[in-house]
């Protein structure tokens, strides 16, 4: 992926709470970083923490949606592969 600084930028206009404004205002200040630079850090972390949110809810969704049969089943799995993988790694 490109850098942020060569990717196109949109410009938008937002209204947060005084107190919110403020902390972003006191990390640019210690980063010395513009506020816009700050908000877009802040937005990235908070969708890749979005996006890695939705993807163990859906994990844990799928583990639970899971019959008597199929848990069996993968535990059976599980079992057979660290089986294998112990033997290839003490070869």
């Amino acid at each position: 992926m490109s850098s942020t600084s060569t990717l196109r930028k949109a410009k938008l206009t937002i209204t947060i709470s005084n107190d919110v404004s403020s902390e972003i205002d006191e990390i640019a200040r210690k980063k010395g970083a513009p506020r816009s630079q700050v908000m877009e850090e802040i937005l990235r972390d908070w969708l890749s923490w979005s996006k890695k949110n939705t993807i163990e809810k859906d994990i844990k969704d799928y583990y639970l949606s899971l019959t008597e049969e199929e848990k069996k089943e993968n535990r059976e799995w599980t079992k057979i592969t660290s089986e294998s993988a112990k033997r290839i790694w003490n070869d």
